[in-house]
């Protein structure tokens, strides 16, 4: 008799422990509609939010997501850059003039630079409270990248054959100087690079995609490239500054649509990403997390529970490797990592990544 409650306790227990590892994501919901563009979070707790240019303002939270407020219900914002534990830069557009916006204290108190209302920006990237480059278009509408030392107050034009696009710089100096990217999707669709600080720049090979996304260097070497297409996408990989990229396949198939639009870089081996989805019966897509833990060599997901309704997630954050939010029109945190990568699935070069491991046991045939 005990030996059958002892086989039983060890089944319920066994089963627990099977079912809390099973979703390890929470929901997470907003305080009305909205389509996220991007969040940025400073530590566990302290968030900031803005949406597409549908949506007017800002959400702040204090309470790692359960609750949020809303900021600056009048101004449409472009993108957020996070400088540090406490400091956060972002652009948009206040009365029809672009203006770039800035908090010292983690988005409790702002100032503002206002900006000529013959610039438009389109991406901005701080190494520091005073130093960062921003894209866009200038005056007579040429394409141009501009950089300031002073918090924005005073932009020199560095470049007015490109510009328009996302911008990214290392915060670290690499020989003594800044490098950085540049992909002016809105002006030629190509990448280029700067090793200079941004005095010269030169273009690079980008990724063989015909609708490259979303990008982010690791160093003045590693960095990925999103794609996507309709249904499908995928993430690129480069381990030379972009003079080359290698295509790093995502598990589809079986309802799983391997779109890839977002990451965050933890470090060289891990990183997190948002925008792919399974398609579960009624036509509703159910958002997924791709994660690797071998720098793309292998890329996972991760599925918040069937009963967590959540579509794309397509803007992200992470403050570590365990902590770390999704959103699409609402979201999901974990605190956790969020538990086991599922590796299984069609890849789009037709090979099957099986997901077993093989553990030390001997003999091991």
């Amino acid at each position: 008799m005990k030996k059958i409650i002892f086989i039983l306790a060890l089944i319920f227990n066994l089963t627990f422990a099977i079912y809390n590892c099973s979703s390890q994501w929470v929901y997470q919901s907003l305080p009305s509609y909205y389509d996220v563009a991007d969040i940025k979070f400073f530590d566990a707790n302290t968030g900031l939010m803005i949406f597409s240019t549908s949506y007017h303002g800002m959400l702040r939270t204090t309470n790692g997501g359960d609750n949020w407020i809303l900021l600056h219900p009048s101004l449409t914002f472009y993108q957020l850059d996070k400088i540090d534990s406490t400091t956060l830069y972002a652009i948009g557009r206040w009365n029809g003039v672009d203006r770039i916006q800035r908090t010292y204290d983690k988005g409790l108190s702002w100032d503002s630079v206002s900006v000529s209302s013959n610039i438009a920006f389109t991406g901005l990237s701080f190494i520091n409270h005073d130093t960062g480059w921003l894209s866009g278009a200038n005056y007579l509408n040429y394409s141009t990248i501009w950089r300031t030392t002073d918090g924005g107050v005073t932009l020199t034009e560095l470049m007015n054959n490109t510009g328009r696009g996302r911008l990214f710089f290392l915060k670290q100096k690499v020989n003594g100087e800044y490098v950085g990217w540049h992909y002016s999707y809105i002006a030629d669709d190509k990448l280029w690079k700067t090793t200079n600080s941004g005095l010269n720049w030169f273009q690079v090979t980008r990724p063989p995609a015909q609708y490259p996304g979303y990008f982010e260097f690791y160093d003045e070497n590693t960095g990925w490239f999103t794609w996507y297409a309709t249904t499908s996408g995928g993430i690129f990989k480069t381990t030379n500054g972009g003079i080359n990229w290698s295509n790093q396949y995502v598990p589809s198939g079986n309802g799983i649509h391997n779109t890839f639009t977002v990451f965050d870089i933890i470090n060289l081996d891990t990183l997190y990403g948002g925008g792919g989805y399974r398609l579960l019966p009624g036509g509703i897509e159910h958002g997924l997390i791709w994660k690797t833990t071998n720098g793309g060599t292998n890329w996972g997901y991760q599925e918040p529970d069937s009963s967590i309704h959540v579509g794309t997630l397509n803007s992200i954050s992470f403050v570590n490797s365990d902590i770390g939010w999704l959103f699409g029109g609402n979201g999901v945190h974990t605190t956790n990592g969020g538990g086991p990568i599922t590796y299984s699935g069609i890849m789009r070069n037709g090979d099957f990544v099986p997901s077993f491991e093989l553990g030390q046991n001997y003999p091991n045939p």
